[in-house]
């Protein structure tokens, strides 16, 4: 009997041992690591010991590390993509590489667009404690990650301020709770919200007053130069420019927002329907000039059909900071708005200095004020009235 029970007794230890894992700390754990989506997920593996409570070292993928330097975090990032790599041909595109150019030299540990490397990040002297990348779908699979190198990874929607606003927020709280950073990230949500409301009132008491004067319809206006997977000329544009969804602008692709070309949120136009438009305004977002010879500027300046253009005649055309680079510039598109805001609607952003105003969002978002700075590399034109004749 005493044989009995002494296997007994091995057995029942034998199945208890297997049924957990150990996790950081020593604490057993049942859970399997998986990405993590949601702050519920991560509470449940940091309770299990999966997950560290305190998080020091992190791997930005996939554009996650302008959101990291919005957590004013910058210090804790150990390794990036290859895109966030110093190129001087790209610095005046990214605000949070401005303020930080120190992230440019870190080790890389993958290539653009999530296409991480298990290897490198495991061979790093420091290696990090989370993962934080992009939740899109592209590049190295998430779960296989996690299961190659045992590091937890966080997986961010990469939404916008305007379009995909609450997954947005979502992933901002999401970051703010792995990284201890539960206040930041409400105060990032309140800053966004109160942003876009100003525009929004002063834009909309603009138009309210010009339909009580019973005047015509507001400048026609169209962004060209607009960056997706790569720069492209002036006939890449946007159906829903965020800058110009924020001041309510009369856009020619907004008006075609059903058509089932024109209304996809990037499209490459013709230029003959640019010119069937012939817009009032043209706005040129600077993302462009990494093209050299091929940009929307040099087009604008030499491109006969371009320069038939009213707005080109009359020189309305007006410059923007790069909108989208690597994923959206959140920074950059209030910058853009403010701008726009105050080219479509002076008297009521008549107290608005634009450069000002981007240094203000700057400081907030990437911690300093980097406008200078940028635009020394955007050929010193970015916020400006510029004439191509």
């Amino acid at each position: 009997m005493c044989k009995n029970f002494l296997l007994l007794f091995i057995v029942v230890t034998i199945i208890i041992s297997g049924c957990g894992k150990v996790g950081t700390g020593g604490k057993s754990a049942k859970l399997e690591l998986k990405p993590i989506r949601t702050i519920e997920q991560l509470e449940e593996y940091r309770k299990a010991g999966i997950v560290p409570e305190k998080i020091d070292r992190v791997y930005c993928s996939g554009g996650t590390l302008r959101l990291v330097v919005y957590f004013e975090c910058a210090d804790r990032v150990v390794a990036t993509d290859g895109n966030e790599r110093n190129d001087a041909d790209r610095n005046g595109m990214k605000a949070y590489c401005a303020a930080h150019p120190e992230l440019q030299s870190l080790p890389v540990a993958g290539e653009s667009s999530g296409r991480d490397q298990p290897e490198l990040l495991l061979a790093l002297k420091t290696p990090p404690q989370l993962i934080i990348k992009a939740d899109t779908g592209a590049g190295y699979d998430p779960e296989v990650l996690t299961e190659r190198t045992g590091i937890p990874v966080l997986l961010v929607p990469m939404r916008g301020i305007t379009v995909g606003r609450e997954q947005f927020d979502e992933g901002l709280r999401l970051i703010g709770n792995a990284l201890g950073k539960g206040e930041r990230a409400e105060s990032l949500i309140d800053f966004f919200d109160k942003e876009i409301a100003e525009l929004k009132r002063r834009s909309q008491n603009a138009v309210a007053q010009h339909n009580s004067n019973n005047q015509t319809q507001k400048p026609t206006v169209y962004v060209g130069g607009v960056s997706y997977s790569g720069s492209h000329g002036f006939n890449s544009s946007e159906a829903g420019y965020p800058p110009f969804e924020l001041v309510g602008a009369n856009d020619f692709l907004e008006q075609n927002k059903t058509n089932p070309i024109l209304g996809n949120r990037h499209t490459m136009l013709a230029k003959e329907k640019i010119i069937e438009w012939n817009p009032d305004k043209l706005f040129l977002d600077l993302g462009t000039l990494t093209i050299g010879t091929a940009s929307g500027l040099n087009e604008l300046k030499n491109d006969p059909a371009y320069k038939s253009l009213s707005a080109v005649k009359n020189g309305e055309i007006y410059t923007l900071l790069a909108d989208t680079f690597y994923f959206v510039n959140h920074d950059a598109v209030l910058v853009n708005a403010w701008f726009v805001g105050k080219i479509l609607y002076p008297e009521q952003f008549d107290d608005i200095d634009p450069k000002k105003k981007a240094d203000e969002i700057f400081t907030f978002l990437v911690g300093k004020p980097v406008f200078n700075k940028l635009n020394q590399s955007l050929q010193n034109i970015a916020l400006e009235k510029i004439s191509v004749n």
